[in-house]
Parts: structure tokens; C-alpha cells; sequence
């Protein structure tokens, strides 16, 4: 009967134990599937070509710097900034007048067109703006973060303003800049 409960007991130990490895696995998984791969090679298969001309994020500690936006260098309307980590952004907007509305970003990997991060940065980066009549600073530090890739590897990404017209609901895209970015790790 000693037998019998010994190895009874050790059965029931190496169920739990093939349970909770199992859990712990499983968990891994989901988590694994919200947030991607652990190794995320995006950066390394869309290398940014040699003759493509792109702008890197400024630092923030730079940004006073930077001469004011023009309002004739179209080039100067948009400016991303690196936040505290890889793949973590925020950037600013000036634009001439404007209707109420939203300004939001969209964004793509520029060699091959791939949406990056699209709804999360749509919704991250979106700001309602009162109706304007001249060139204004319209957007001021607003976060976004692309997730596709990790740090260190860089890629082109293509970063697009759109307005979403509070009346009318018509969307335009205002202002299109090219930048190199890597992803943020998770």
C-alpha cells in the first residue's frame, strides 16, 4: 500500500509539473503572438538602398538647433525626433491653414510599401486641431512607436501626414517625408 501511494504521489507531482510547463508555454505563445517575435529580422530583410536620399530622426537635446519650419521648404513641415528608446518617436508639425480636424500619421516601409504599425500608430499619433488661418505649429512632441523590427536595425520608412476634415470627414495627406527607423523591441 506504501508503493502504491509513493507512486501515486509521484504521478500526481509530474502531472502538475507537465501542467505548469505546459501553461507556461502556452502563455509564451499568446504573448509571443500579441507582440511578435523575440526576433524580429524586419530591418535586416528591407535593407535601405544606396541612392535613396532619407532624414534621421533628430535627438531631442538637438532640436533647438534645427532653424524654425518655413513656410515655404515643405521639407521643414514635418520633424520626428527619437524618444527614450529604438522605435519609440515623436515628432512635430507645421502646416499653412487648415480646417478643424485631426492630423495623424501613416506609415510604410518606403522600399516596398508595407504598412507599419498601422493602426496603433494611426490611433498613437492622432491630434485635434481647431481650425487655423495661417502657418502654425500644429502638432507639438506627439508619440508613436513603429514596432516592426529591433533596434540597431535600420530601415527606410516612409512617414505620412494626414488631415481627417472634422465637417466633411474627407481625408488628405498633407505631407510625406522619408526617415530611417528600427523597430521598438518588446
Amino acid at each position: 500500500m506504501k508503493k502504491f501511494l509513493t507512486r501515486l504521489l509521484w504521478g500526481f507531482v509530474i502531472a502538475i509539473l507537465i501542467l505548469i510547463v505546459s501553461l507556461i508555454f502556452a502563455i509564451k505563445e499568446a504573448i509571443h503572438g500579441a507582440f511578435g517575435p523575440d526576433n524580429d529580422d524586419f530591418g535586416k530583410r528591407h535593407q535601405i538602398p544606396a541612392e535613396l536620399i532619407y532624414n534621421r530622426p533628430m535627438e531631442l537635446r538637438d532640436s533647438v538647433l534645427v532653424a524654425p519650419a518655413d513656410s515655404l521648404a515643405t521639407d521643414s513641415y514635418l520633424q520626428v525626433y527619437n524618444d527614450y528608446q529604438g522605435g519609440m518617436y515623436l515628432y512635430d508639425f507645421h502646416y499653412p491653414s487648415l480646417p478643424a480636424g485631426e492630423i495623424y500619421l501613416e506609415c510604410y516601409e518606403a522600399t516596398e510599401n508595407i504598412p507599419l504599425s498601422k493602426k496603433r500608430i494611426v490611433a498613437k499619433s492622432k491630434v485635434g486641431i481647431a481650425a487655423t488661418d495661417s502657418f502654425s505649429k500644429l502638432v507639438n512632441k506627439q508619440e508613436f512607436t513603429i514596432y516592426e523590427g529591433v533596434w540597431g536595425d535600420y530601415y527606410a520608412a516612409r512617414i505620412e501626414v494626414w488631415h481627417k476634415d472634422a465637417t466633411t470627414k474627407k481625408k488628405r495627406k498633407l505631407v510625406e517625408k522619408i526617415y530611417r527607423v528600427e523597430g521598438w523591441e518588446r
